[in-house]
């Protein structure tokens, strides 16, 4: 079995997120169903009305938007990957690990299936992703297979009676499916975060051109996030690791944050802009994107005194990768909140 799963994707997840409402508009379209009539529904004095038709660009943000949701899903079952093979031994046979100080399941959870189905219509339908379309179709059944097994194992109480037999059915299909979903799974995630970087350049470039100030340093903000979290991915530092992280690249990307973050405090102290981007609350971050600057400045301080972070207690600690993440997030859902919601 391999390893990999272990580096998460954390800018990949936390982009994406943004990605769905990139474009400031309000979307509440949702995937399109075949219609049916019954002769109680149409009489020869009524007729059902026309189904609305979709334009190519609606079908087009639909079709991403379901598959931006199903990258999120992949993204959490690889975590329980991870998590479950904390516990159990990385082989065929099932054996639980001796000593971890962990139960069977430990931060295992199921996912609903449903969205595999959708996009499994989805893949079939225009616009047509060459890299994006085959490899839903070739991971739907072992992601299936895993979603509904960590269900299983998540709701499971008696996976030890008859010498844990629960346990080794659960197992044969997480072992059998794991590495296919992680392989492809990584595939997906890198194409559909090159499509997001594109998009959100786009609309960004879009923002500015139209003026809308307040939007577009809220955007690029999280921007420069993801690229700080790209970089230190692309080092392979974790929390465990952080004191050999290199922050020559971090470095000049702090000093745009601060920028960007200050422009963006300005836009939305001028009242003629708030009213042009019909804003009506001035502070519609509450300080969260100075907390993100504090995040990265406690991060970079972090590494700066050579120091392993203590990572005993509960939750992601200051100076911490994860807490840099975890702002971040509030960071983009209140971004969702203000400009597409």
């Amino acid at each position: 079995m391999k390893k990999k799963w272990m580096q998460t994707k954390t800018a990949a997840v936390l982009m994406l997120a943004l990605a769905l409402t990139a474009c400031g508009e309000k979307e509440g379209r949702s995937l399109p169903e075949e219609e049916t009539t019954t002769e109680a529904e149409t009489t020869e004095e009524e007729t059902a009305p026309e189904e609305e038709t979709l334009s190519p660009e609606d079908m087009e943000l639909i079709k991403y938007n379901y598959y931006v949701d199903l990258n999120n899903d992949i993204v959490e079952v690889i975590d329980s990957i991870g998590y479950y093979f904390e516990v159990v031994g990385e082989q065929e046979e099932f054996s639980l690990l001796p000593d971890t100080g962990l139960t069977y399941g430990y931060r295992v959870y199921g996912k609903n299936t449903d969205i595999i189905e959708d996009c499994l219509m989805l893949a079939d339908m225009e616009p047509k992703y060459d890299e994006l379309d085959p490899l839903v179709k070739e991971m739907a059944e072992p992601l299936r297979n895993l979603m509904e097994t960590f269900s299983n194992i998540s709701d499971s109480y008696d996976y030890a009676d008859n010498q844990y037999q629960k346990a080794k059915e659960y197992h044969a299909i997480i072992y059998s499916s794991a590495d296919t979903v992680v392989d492809l799974g990584y595939q997906f995630m890198d194409a559909i975060a090159a499509m997001g970087d594109e998009r959100i350049a786009e609309d960004e470039q879009k923002f500015l051109d139209e003026g809308r100030l307040i939007i577009y340093n809220a955007s690029h903000a999280l921007t420069i996030g993801k690229q700080i979290l790209n970089v230190i991915d692309a080092q392979e530092i974790t929390d465990e690791t952080i004191t050999d992280l290199d922050l020559t690249e971090i470095r000049p990307l702090y000093d745009e944050l601060v920028q960007t973050v200050a422009d963006f405090d300005a836009a939305a102290a001028d009242n003629e802009q708030m009213v042009k981007e019909s804003l009506s609350n001035s502070r519609p971050f509450d300080g969260l994107y100075e907390s993100l600057v504090q995040a990265l400045e406690w991060m970079m301080k972090q590494v700066e005194s050579g120091r392993p972070l203590d990572l005993s207690g509960s939750g992601a600690p200051l100076g911490s990768i994860g807490h840099f993440s975890e702002v971040m997030g509030k960071c983009i859902d209140r971004y969702n909140s203000v400009f597409v919601e």
